[in-house]
């Protein structure tokens, strides 16, 4: 579990809680994906709101050399969209996890609950 963010470890130790299989970091898939159930053909993105420029209060835009992070952070999301894009023609789903979620404990409550439901074929 090395070189993981914060997110990504509250991600890894939510899958371990529910005993779920799961590979980490996919290098062999487009965006190399941060978790992959591949019995149900799930990959999991965890997000952080800063780089990912989720919109949140998180993710604020630099007052200095604006224009530069704006283009940064269009890069970022055109990425995404296109790995995402990818992705799905592969046949898989995806759920981006955003780290503000994360670090709210009632919305991660809330979203492992409804992780653990999609995963065992609940919903």
């Amino acid at each position: 579990m090395n070189k993981k963010s914060l997110p990504e470890k509250k991600i890894y130790k939510f899958l371990q809680s529910i005993n779920e299989n799961f590979a980490s970091q996919i290098k062999n898939l487009p965006g190399k994906p941060d978790f992959l159930i591949e019995n149900k053909n799930l990959i999991l993105n965890i997000n952080g709101c800063y780089w990912h420029n989720h919109g949140c209060v998180h993710s604020r835009i630099p007052e200095k050399n604006t224009n530069y992070w704006l283009s940064v952070f269009e890069k970022n999301k055109s990425r995404d969209y296109e790995n995402t894009k990818k992705l799905k023609a592969l046949g898989y789903k995806i759920i981006n996890i955003w780290e503000c979620v994360l670090n709210d404990e009632k919305a991660k409550a809330r979203t492992f609950k409804n992780l653990e439901l999609l995963i065992n074929g609940a919903v």
